[in-house]
């Protein structure tokens, strides 16, 4: 235990959006150091030309109550916008809009049965609480039985491959579940989402405000205190991904990889914001100003989206060979080289957990031994959908179960 008049240290092990929410929430209680191995925001980093566009994308939803008073106390709330947009399918390389009952109908890769049994199950889906008790049901299985298999191969499988790849069979109901209740938040035009204008790299900039970060890999030791690269501290709070907790018994965790290509375009894709393809190299297409103004870039900014393993090929491809196929698998589109400003292509080893059946026995409580917590994609609020919003209430929560553990506050 801390002595009375010390000042308790903690070290905070990754500077992405948990662990700099966790830091932002005890530096008024403790000496606070960050450690980030990689790139201060994680998977909210920015690409920063001559305006600043995250490497991946990230949207919000109403209901994101930790975000928004996140935003609220950070000053930054008069920034975040919300519009409705378009979501569709791209089949053949022809994109799809299916955001409304007249566009549904159109559509020619589903007969009006399957098409009324996916509203119907969209519709059940949204009023579902019970996610949880599906955990042990296989996506695939639990489909059968509320869909049938033409629905399941012809709509809900390509949605699993794209997602999750080789590991697709493996996935739980509950995710699904969850997943088809978050993204029905729609009206008669679309879905609704929100966007912080500018960028969520100034969400990462206040937040890292006043903080002592050290950009390097930390190596945590136990010898009476805490050590993280030889410095002695109170309490750790590790945010980054569990393979590297080795001195811990703790469950292992398969991890999904995402290679994204962010490209500046001179012209416009299609009017859609979101577009699940089938037959490409990536799984989904995002283009970003169908959503934020197009004014605020001056060019047209396309996300295209595969989700992988860190031993798929296309993760270990170099980044130009993947650039080639990716444009190459564009021409069906109509988009070519002379249509393309620039493009990079960001890859995410860990982006993610891989939702298998029985995840929910693999989620880690915040306290794990005497002085040492996690957090992060692994915590209650990040189950069975992770979000931004439930890794800032992680961080928060972590914050206040330590701060409760050394008497520092009381509730």
């Amino acid at each position: 235990m801390v002595s009375y008049g010390e000042r308790m240290k903690v070290a905070v092990i990754g500077a992405g959006l948990t662990g700099l929410t966790a830091a932002y929430n005890l530096k008024d209680y403790a000496n606070v150091k960050v450690y980030e191995a990689n790139e201060v925001g994680g998977l909210l980093a920015s690409f920063c030309p001559n305006y600043c566009i995250e490497k991946f994308y990230h949207h919000c939803f109403k209901w994101d109550k930790e975000l928004i008073l996140l935003l609220k106390d950070l000053n930054l709330l008069s920034k975040l916008f919300w519009k409705t947009v378009k979501v569709g399918f791209a089949v053949n390389g022809k994109i799809y809009s299916l955001s409304n009952i007249i566009e549904i109908i159109k559509y020619p890769y589903l007969t009006l049965k399957e098409k009324a049994k996916l509203a119907f199950f969209t519709l059940k889906s949204k009023k579902r609480k019970d996610y949880e008790k599906y955990d042990e049901v296989y996506a695939i299985d639990g489909l059968k039985i509320e869909v049938g298999d033409s629905l399941l191969e012809k709509f809900f499988l390509p949605l699993l491959n794209a997602k999750f790849g080789e590991n697709a069979q493996k996935i739980s109901y509950a995710w699904l579940l969850a997943r088809v209740s978050i993204r029905s938040n729609r009206n008669l035009k679309g879905e609704k989402i929100g966007y912080l204008r500018g960028g969520f790299k100034q969400l990462i900039d206040k937040l890292s405000e006043d903080l002592e970060i050290v950009e390097e890999f930390a190596e945590i030791k136990k010898f009476g205190k805490w050590q993280v690269n030889g410095e002695d501290f109170d309490a750790v709070v590790y945010t980054a991904p569990l393979d590297n907790l080795n001195f811990l018994q703790i469950r292992k965790i398969k991890y999904q990889s995402t290679v994204c290509a962010l490209l500046a375009l001179k012209r416009s894709l299609s009017d859609v914001y979101w577009v699940n393809s089938i037959g490409t190299p990536f799984g989904a297409i995002i283009e970003h100003t169908n959503f934020a103004p197009l004014k605020d870039y001056g060019e047209h900014l396309v996300y295209l989206v595969t989700y992988c393993s860190q031993q798929s090929e296309i993760f270990r491809m170099s980044e130009n060979r993947i650039r080639d196929i990716f444009m190459n698998s564009l021409r069906k589109f109509g988009i070519c080289e002379k249509d393309l400003n620039w493009i990079r292509i960001f890859k995410a080893k860990y982006s993610g957990p891989v939702y298998e059946v029985g995840f929910a026995k693999n989620i880690t409580p915040y306290k794990i031994s005497d002085g040492f917590y996690i957090a992060g994609m692994t915590s209650k609020p990040n189950y069975p959908e992770r979000s931004m919003n439930g890794s800032i209430k992680a961080g928060r929560e972590v914050a206040e179960v330590l701060l409760k553990d050394y008497q520092l506050i009381i509730k």
